[in-house]
Parts: C-alpha cells; structure tokens; sequence
C-alpha cells in the first residue's frame, strides 16, 4: 500500500506534515503559491518534489 498513508476506518489519508513539507519545498524552490501547489494533484506534487531532489543531487 501507501509507504506514508495511514487507513482509519477504511478512508486512505495523506499525513498533514509530508503535505506542507512538500508545499514549502516546492514553494521554496519554484516559488508557486500555495493555492498553486495545492490544486496539483498529488502524484504531480509527488513528482516535482522528485525533480527538485534530482536537480539538487546534481548541484551537490
């Protein structure tokens, strides 16, 4: 299943903290607005935190 979701009840959830992590890292990086960011879905939201990962490793 999800490495980061949790079931309650038999709702799938997405944890509160990884969400504003990847806001403010994305954010921080490209300089979108939060309502931006937030109207993503989240398998993109996923991917351009993977990209921004990818171009910083290459950076370092």
């Amino acid at each position: 299943m999800f490495s980061r979701a949790r079931t309650s009840g038999g709702v799938v959830s997405y944890p509160s903290d990884t969400l504003y992590e990847e806001v403010a890292f994305i954010a921080y990086h490209f300089h979108w607005s939060q309502d931006d960011i937030l109207n993503l879905e989240h398998t993109t939201r996923q991917r351009w935190v993977a990209e921004i990962n990818k171009i910083n490793q290459k950076l370092i």
